[in-house]
């Protein structure tokens, strides 16, 4: 479930990585803080496209949870933010260092499985009248969980690349360092 859950926030991340190209305009840095600006304030806004990936890959689970998409966004980026700090560039390499304010998706996974299994033992399972009922009271501790769940912050480099045309992109492992960020 965490891998359908974090994949709509790399696919927007992978989507916003743009080509960067500096050729007389604003410096490598500029083009840089811009693109990484733009990445993130999509992110932080919580957009309709993320939250329509989040519900195309996590739907099914999250309708069976009895869990809104939506609601689970909101509540997972609650706190959400970064900070760019220094941009360093050399020898066609550029790394950017963004210190990234957000949830714990590893420990809110790890507090749904002892929050939910507490539940579980809580309670006498044969007042239970479906597996529909179970489920449901799952979904409501991962919003519980999830509100909870306090924000950190997690340092991140995130890597471009100039191209033998002068074109500079962030690379593969701009995905890596949010999937981290994410789960650290």
């Amino acid at each position: 479930m965490k891998k359908k859950l974090l994949a709509p926030i790399m696919a927007v991340i992978a989507l916003c990585l743009v080509a960067l190209t500096a050729c007389g305009g604003p410096s490598v840095e500029d083009l840089i803080r811009e693109d990484l600006t733009t990445q993130f304030e999509e992110i932080k806004a919580g957009s309709d496209e993320l939250v329509e990936d989040i519900e195309a890959n996590a739907g099914a689970e999250f309708d069976q949870l009895g869990v809104d998409p939506a609601a689970f966004t909101d509540s997972y980026l609650d706190g959400f933010d970064y900070e760019i700090g220094d941009i360093t560039v050399e020898d066609g390499t550029a790394t950017a260092n963004v210190t990234i304010t957000c949830k714990s998706m590893g420990d809110i996974l790890t507090n749904f499985q002892t929050q939910f299994t507490e539940e579980l033992n809580s309670i006498d399972l044969t007042t239970l009248e479906s597996e529909d009922d179970l489920y449901k009271m799952a979904g409501q501790v991962m919003i519980d969980v999830t509100a909870a769940a306090e924000a950190r912050e997690v340092e991140c480099d995130f890597t471009y690349s100039q191209n033998d045309e002068g074109t500079w992109s962030a690379d593969a492992s701009a995905e890596d360092e949010m999937m981290n960020a994410m789960m650290s």
